[in-house]
């Protein structure tokens, strides 16, 4: 079963290899401190939460969970080619449809205009995608199989 940390690492290696003029980073940790050091603009990727659906008990918990996955497009430009609203479809276009580990194929759940400022232009754009949470089930301590013996039908 693929962590988080894993997923997310699939979409960053999905968005540089759909993106090589852009440059394409996990969000940061300190999102006020961050400064865009490209001259054109970058994809900023998070994992913004999940949701868990009712779970399953058969021997083992077994949990459907949608992953949320979100990109923040930041642009030194707004309109036009190469532009914020562009790599924005462009973005939709590279996810939809991808898949992460263990998941189900990704879909695009929400967009929002986050302002301008100090020149750069961002949006947002949110992904899920399913994903199966399992127990991590331990032995009953039961006896191992150790032999098995294979008799022919005749």
């Amino acid at each position: 079963m693929a962590t988080t940390l894993q997923m997310i690492e699939a979409v960053v290696q999905r968005l540089k290899a759909k993106f090589p003029a852009l440059a394409v980073e996990y969000f940061p940790d300190k999102p006020d401190e961050y400064r865009l050091n490209h001259p054109k603009g970058a994809l900023l990727v998070s994992y913004s939460g999940g949701k868990f659906g009712e779970s399953i008990d058969v021997t083992y918990i077994a949990q459907p969970r949608d992953v949320e996955i979100t990109i923040t497009v930041v642009m030194r430009q707004l309109n036009g080619r190469g532009g914020a609203v562009d790599v924005l479809d462009l973005v939709r276009t590279a996810l939809l449809g991808f898949r992460m580990p263990d998941c189900r194929k990704m879909r695009a759940t929400d967009e929002k205009f986050l302002g301008e400022t100090a020149g750069l232009w961002q949006y947002v754009v949110d992904f899920s995608a399913e994903a199966m949470l399992v127990e991590d089930a331990e032995g009953d301590g039961g006896p191992l199989l150790t032999t098995v013996n294979y008799e022919e039908a005749s």
